[in-house]
């Protein structure tokens, strides 16, 4: 039989390291944080952040390539070439333009004109006094009288006789020096001897001085 004391001691309560395991769970199930959160959280936030950098770059690149194209769209004005000044042009001309190309105004200037008063009435004037529309290799609208009796344009279109379709002709510059003549009014210009005519518009018109051909 167990005795008095025996007894006493079997009812002491256990001793508190027993209990250790129990207590470190004070923290209810639902609110503990997940076991990997302290990880995840700079995982995700650093994509994240990237990706916003990245859009901020795209926004000012795609804002400096629009600023730079609205300001290349910009053409600054020339300034008005002076009467008797001279300028370098850098024609370019297929052989058919002699024939074909012409213009046409009420006025002239000097001893030159285009070669229609109006759009229906042809002046029957020498080559040399019959103003033509010509454009230089950056879009320079030239009225100039002669050009094709330049000895270099006329050894090119003896080399090459527009006796063939447009298309099928070489295209070459004319590098020449002009000498600024003034500006006509309400001129016309066609580009082929059979097509319309533009809208009327204020033209440079220039006399030849030199030129050689490239092409």
């Amino acid at each position: 039989m167990e005795s008095e004391k025996d007894k006493q001691d079997n009812a002491q309560p256990q001793p508190e390291a027993a209990k250790a395991p129990e207590a470190t769970s004070s923290i209810p199930a639902g609110d503990a944080p997940a076991a990997d959160a302290g990880v995840v959280a700079p995982e995700d936030a650093a994509p994240a952040s990237v990706s916003r950098k990245r859009v901020f770059i795209g926004l000012g690149v795609a804002a400096v390539v629009i600023i730079g194209a609205a300001l290349a769209m910009q053409r600054t004005p020339q300034e008005p070439n002076k009467p008797g000044s001279t300028v370098s042009a850098d024609i370019t001309l297929i052989t058919s333009d002699r024939g074909d190309v012409d213009c046409a105004a009420a006025t002239g200037i000097g001893e030159y004109r285009c070669g229609f008063s109006d759009e229906n009435m042809a002046w029957n004037g020498e080559e040399a006094k019959k103003l033509k529309p010509f454009y230089t290799t950056d879009r320079k609208l030239y009225l100039i009288p002669g050009l094709f009796l330049q000895s270099a344009l006329q050894e090119r279109y003896k080399a090459e006789p527009p006796d063939k379709p447009r298309d099928q002709l070489k295209r070459f510059t004319a590098k020449c020096e002009l000498k600024v003549l003034g500006k006509i009014g309400g001129v016309r210009v066609r580009w082929l001897a059979t097509g319309t005519w533009s809208n009327p518009e204020e033209v440079e018109a220039a006399s030849v001085e030199s030129c050689k051909v490239e092409g």
